[in-house]
């Protein structure tokens, strides 16, 4: 399916991020752009990945792949340029690196000043499960120190096995702090026995401004943490 007609953009369509209205001089306002931005950290390997694609148009969904004439870069670096299908040019670039507060992409259309857009999102730096256990008759109590979420972030939880069976279940923000109590019929989906259990934060963002639209993703893994699964 082509991004233009994503759901994630007619979401964002219906939710009042419609076009602007059309000037009454005759002169044409330049075309609209559209970009996806995505960020993903791995806590443990330290590992940061970005990518970035866009689209030009009146609309999102007569809108076009767009190739950004003076590159894109991400924390003042240049991202690499590869085609996909269809036309479209996904920016890229993967590294080694601390999380930084701010997660800058500039690019410069072929018209007007360099822009620029940061995500951000309050990392999760520790979290532990109360008694290392997780009860599937009483639940579970977990402390994850900057999981606190605030409206559009969620946080999900991803346990395997000893026999890599996967189970997950998410909580949507905005929470109360960065205690969890998590009920039984979260957990009935597993099995007694030892697990491994890692957190993803996540932040979804939608954003109009002059000119440009933006839909947004950034996710952040945490380390992994062992525990016992009981009945």
């Amino acid at each position: 399916m082509s991004f233009r007609y994503s759901g994630r953009w007619v979401a964002f369509i219906i939710l009042a991020l419609a076009t602007a209205c059309q000037s009454s001089s005759d002169e044409q306002p330049p075309p609209h752009l559209f970009a996806e931005l995505f960020v993903r950290y791995l806590q443990a390997e330290k590992e940061l990945k970005a990518t970035a694609t866009f689209f030009e148009g009146d609309s999102i969904r007569t809108a076009a792949p767009k190739t950004m004439p003076g590159g894109v870069a991400f924390q003042g670096s240049g991202m690499e340029a590869r085609p996909l299908p269809g036309g479209t040019v996904r920016y890229f670039l993967q590294r080694k690196g601390d999380y930084a507060a701010e997660f800058p992409f500039s690019f410069k259309n072929d018209k007007g000043p360099k822009q620029q857009y940061a995500l951000s999102m309050t990392p999760i730096d520790t979290f532990y499960i109360v008694e290392d256990k997780a009860s599937k008759s009483q639940g579970m109590s977990l402390f994850a120190r900057g999981g606190r979420l605030q409206p559009g972030e969620s946080l999900v939880f991803l346990f395997s096995d000893a026999w890599n069976q996967a189970f997950s279940f998410t909580l949507d923000g905005p929470s109360q702090g960065e205690e969890y109590q998590i009920p039984p019929i979260q957990l009935e989906g597993l099995q007694p026995g030892p697990h491994q259990l890692y957190l993803v934060k996540k932040k979804k963002t939608a954003e109009r401004k002059p000119g440009l639209s933006v839909l947004a993703d950034l996710e952040y893994y945490t380390r992994v943490a062992e525990l016992e699964v009981v009945e």
